[in-house]
């Protein structure tokens, strides 16, 4: 009995050690807050939960509803993930019907390049299909809305944020040539011979780069002015105004390459009749898409595979409604509230999306629940990968994290495995700064390690 007496009295101290242990964690992480200048002027909020015990063991702001940036992919990804399934294929097809005609089903592939196109138009021709009387496109897996709800309208020469198109081509960017003429001054060169005119004003020699560009849509959405300083040379991504243009220009130029003629090019949209030949396919695996949005941030695959998601799920074009309507009916499944965040697009790109930093967590804490969490997190970037290339090098290995960056925003939010071992859900939200973006992911680091630790 006395032995018995003893194990209980050293369980229960060892329990209040781990509890003080944490409790110390914790209050510096408030100290680290409260002290903090970002608390002064702007608004943090963290939400952190255990996931082995299920108990919160910190949160601040955690019920406000702020911007998640790029986190938000975390909860898209996953749906997209499941909705989807690792099986699945991005195809563009080429078929033929009984007249003759050649139809050409586009598959929204974000992989697709230039080069693919030509190599399938190619095939064509060995297989001595050189004349038809007309090409259609069937262009139905997506809609034609190209920006999300509550994107920004200078968004349109962010090259991170291209428009989404059935006719995803060359990742919906050409690459601008810049080169020196000798005089500090700068000219530009296309990588392409799509018809869009850039000119440059732009100088080099400066210390930090400061380089704008403008497009001219109330006068020619393909006319575009690149100006300012450059510390040195280097190319200039810049989004396409118009997939379809681009896609048609590039088939035009790959058919004529080939001597493949049509009575008719009017390419109209049309679907592919049930009883077309396929020709020839060119498919990308959906695999490698899930890297590039929680690596790399990528919010054309993000956006791309929402839509699809959303056309899979109710045999129907893709939209933002229906991936979104199918997203909350999925997540419902998982017991997750939607009524109280406002989601309204694939990416976090919108400056329309609010959700808490205790959703976020919620979220994680579902996902971690999931049979499929171990194949989930192969996909979720380690510190010194991607977007945490340059961040929280000594925890590889322990931390999966998504960052989210927009103007005035930053988050971050993901899974850290502490040195005690356990595993930890946390979300980072902080808006409405002025500081350097680095110094405030500086900050969230902090956080961050002092979580890992405890």
């Amino acid at each position: 009995m006395k032995k018995l007496f003893n194990v209980v009295v050293l369980l229960i101290a060892l329990l209040t050690v781990q509890n003080s242990c944490f409790a110390f964690s914790v209050s510096k992480v408030d100290k680290l807050i409260l002290n903090s200048k970002l608390n002064e002027t702007s608004l943090i909020a963290v939400s952190i939960k255990n996931l082995d015990t299920n108990e919160v063991v910190y949160e601040k702001n955690s019920k406000k509803l702020l911007h998640p940036a790029s986190t938000l992919k975390i909860p898209t990804t996953y749906f997209s993930m499941n909705a989807l399934g690792d099986d699945y294929l991005f195809r563009t097809g080429f078929y033929t019907d009984s007249e003759n005609n050649l139809y050409i089903k586009l598959g929204a592939d974000p992989f697709l390049t230039s080069g693919k196109l030509k190599t399938a138009i190619q095939s064509l021709k060995e297989k001595g299909l050189k004349s038809f009387n007309n090409l259609y496109i069937d262009d139905s897996i997506i809609d034609k809305k190209e920006f999300a709800t509550g994107w920004m309208w200078d968004d349109d020469v962010n090259p991170y944020t291209p428009k989404i198109s059935a006719y995803n081509l060359d990742g919906n960017v050409v690459r601008v040539k810049m080169q020196d003429v000798g005089d500090g001054s700068v000219v530009s060169s296309m990588s392409t011979d799509y018809p869009m005119s850039v000119f440059s004003t732009v100088k080099t020699g400066a210390r930090l780069d400061n380089v704008e560009i403008n497009r001219f849509n109330w006068n020619n959405p393909e006319l575009v002015e690149i100006s300012g300083e450059m510390t040195s040379l280097r190319p200039v991504m810049l989004p396409l105004s118009s997939m379809r243009r681009y896609f048609l220009h590039t088939l035009d130029k790959a058919f004529e390459d080939n001597g493949i003629t049509f009575k008719a090019t009017q390419y109209a949209s049309k679907l592919v009749p049930a009883n077309a030949v396929l020709e020839q396919e060119i498919t990308s695996s959906v695999k490698p898409a899930f890297s590039k949005i929680l690596h790399n941030s990528n919010n054309l695959y993000s956006e791309t595979l929402f839509k699809v998601a959303g056309a899979c799920k109710y045999n129907s074009t893709g939209t933002e409604t229906l991936a979104l309507a199918a997203m909350e009916d999925f997540y419902k499944k998982l017991h997750v509230n939607f009524k109280d965040v406002v989601v309204k697009d694939g990416s976090g790109v919108s400056r329309n999306n609010l959700v808490t930093t205790e959703w976020m967590t919620e979220v994680l804490e579902k996902i971690y629940k999931q049979k499929d969490f171990e194949k989930f997190i192969e996909y979720m970037p380690q510190t010194g990968d991607g977007t945490l290339s340059n961040r929280l090098h000594d925890l590889r290995g322990d931390a999966w994290l998504k960052t989210g960056s927009l103007a005035n925003i930053s988050a971050i939010s993901g899974y850290v495995k502490s040195q005690d071992g356990k595993t930890y859900a946390l979300t980072i939200f902080i808006q409405n700064f002025k500081e350097d973006q680095r110094k405030v992911k500086k900050f969230e680091d902090e956080i961050i390690t002092l979580i890992y630790n405890r």
